[in-house]
């Protein structure tokens, strides 16, 4: 047994347990480092205040990646191999801050032969403000 959750155990309304992460600028700096994205906007505090931003933001890479950790969680190769994700990016992620990600079923269809469950997803910051809206979908093989 996988723990993966099935297409056909999927109901329409149905919401996600969410993932909770805390955003830190240690997570920050280790991102930056490890997808060599040295933009100082993400790590130096004195450049980022003179930026329209304000002050340092996170990567957007590595907030939309919260979605992707919940969709991996319950879905396995059903989003790993055929996963997608259709969102924008309406606010930014500063350190310190609570993100919760969340994943509702919104549909379910047959194309081609293949099981597709669609979600409306979004990340939502401490103060229930949209970081991330948009779609998902995950792609099951027919005999799921």
């Amino acid at each position: 047994m996988s723990g993966y959750k099935t297409f056909e155990e999927l109901n329409i309304g149905e919401e996600l347990t969410p993932v909770i992460k805390k955003m830190t600028q240690e997570k920050i700096n280790r991102y930056v480092s490890i997808a060599e994205d040295y933009n100082p906007i993400h790590t130096d505090e004195e450049f980022a205040k003179k930026t329209p931003f304000k002050g340092i933001i996170a990567p957007g890479y590595q907030t939309m990646a919260y979605i992707s950790e919940l969709m991996s969680r319950d879905f396995g190769n059903a989003w790993y191999t055929n996963g997608t994700m259709d969102i924008r990016m309406v606010k930014v992620v500063r350190p310190g801050d609570l993100l919760t990600a969340r994943a509702k079923v919104v549909d379910k269809k047959e194309e081609e032969g293949k099981n597709i469950a669609v979600f409306e997803v979004r990340l939502t910051n401490q103060n229930n403000e949209d970081v991330i809206i948009g779609n998902a979908e995950a792609t099951f093989p027919e005999n799921n």
